[in-house]
């Protein structure tokens, strides 16, 4: 770890075990994990959502989504896992732990065993993790309006092992992507007062950048939208000062640039699309005392080139809030019909 870097940034390698719940207890406590991934080469898309929460049973939601080709599966299992030292998760995917550092040496080994799908993956990181709640203090709730705070570090990762689907051959499996870790006591529908833009990748010369575009509801509507993000490599941590993100009307990335306090600037332009899957974030709602939303989140690969000309492979998500009880409190609209004249 360099000197350079102030340690404050730095998640605690413990962050990425579960964490002894604190504050208001009217709210529940979770723990979630996130992971997008692609294999651009044999054009594989993975994700995954785990929830663990201290208070409620069954105790552990997953869900993860895959693609490849016109292959295609999602699935949703909750149920009592098991959480230790060693490991997280249930029957449908585990996380375990193999180093635990939040730099280029953290590994995680995970696990899939889908009804359609199976895969068997470490993970490792690219670089140094930042640690949101002091990197970017304020920027995700801290409880300051309503005793909802949510705690947050992520990293830029690569991936390798396997991929299996059900009835084919076993296939080798490299990529890139990106992850997060969050912890803290949250409703996750009453948290957020946008969608949200997520944007990371590892460029050319292997350093690594991520972006976040997301109002909580600590921020008022009126104020401009909230974008922060990193710059990391071998020896620096650097947040984001500046930049400018165009999509399509199709969620694809076209151009990204950037500028961070470094000095580091990044650009990129669409060169091919490289793959695309979609999960949900929890389970919909639709009890009278919930808030009816639900909230769902596609990922979106693309090769992007630098503006020498080099290509990288660009992770982009795209999150929105839905309504899940769509006819709630509505006005149906219809009219009348004529009065039939009597004796017609």
């Amino acid at each position: 770890m360099t000197s350079s870097i102030p340690p404050d940034w730095h998640p605690r390698p413990e962050d990425e075990l579960l964490h002894e719940p604190y504050g208001d207890e009217s709210f529940p406590w979770k723990e979630t994990w996130f992971i997008s991934l692609c294999d651009a080469t044999i054009g594989a898309n993975l994700t995954m959502h785990m929830t663990r929460s201290a208070n409620r049973s069954p105790s552990t939601r997953c869900c993860i989504a895959a693609a490849q080709g016109n292959r295609m599966t999602d699935q949703i299992v909750r149920a009592d896992g098991t959480h230790d030292e060693h490991h997280v998760g249930n029957q449908l995917s585990r996380l375990e732990n193999i180093n635990l550092s939040w730099d280029s040496n953290h590994k995680l080994r995970w696990i899939g065993t889908l009804d359609d799908l199976e895969f068997d993956l470490i993970l490792t990181g690219q670089h140094f993790a930042p640690l949101w709640d002091t990197m970017f203090h304020g920027y995700y709730a801290t409880g300051k309006t309503d005793g909802q705070f949510y705690c947050h570090t992520e990293q830029v990762i690569i991936a390798e092992g396997t991929l299996k689907w059900k009835g084919e051959k076993e296939l080798p499996f490299k990529g890139i992507g990106w992850r997060d870790r969050g912890w803290g006591r949250r409703k996750t529908q009453a948290m957020w007062d946008s969608g949200w833009d997520l944007l990371a990748a590892v460029m050319p010369d292997e350093s690594v950048w991520s972006i976040i575009a997301l109002r909580s509801h600590e921020f008022s509507k009126e104020e401009p939208q909230p974008v922060a993000g990193w710059y990391s490599d071998a020896t620096s941590l650097s947040p984001c000062t500046g930049g400018v993100y165009h999509k399509d009307s199709n969620m694809w990335p076209r151009h990204v640039e950037l500028e961070f306090l470094d000095g580091h600037r990044i650009v990129g332009d669409q060169v091919r699309r490289a793959g695309t899957v979609v999960t949900s974030m929890q389970e919909a709602e639709v009890s009278p005392e919930s808030p009816g939303f639900a909230a769902s989140m596609r990922d979106h690969y693309a090769i992007m080139a630098d503006d020498q000309g080099r290509e990288f492979l660009m992770f982009s998500q795209c999150g929105v809030n839905h309504k899940v009880d769509a006819f709630r409190n509505p006005q149906f609209i219809y009219r009348e019909p004529a009065a039939v004249p009597a004796g017609s």
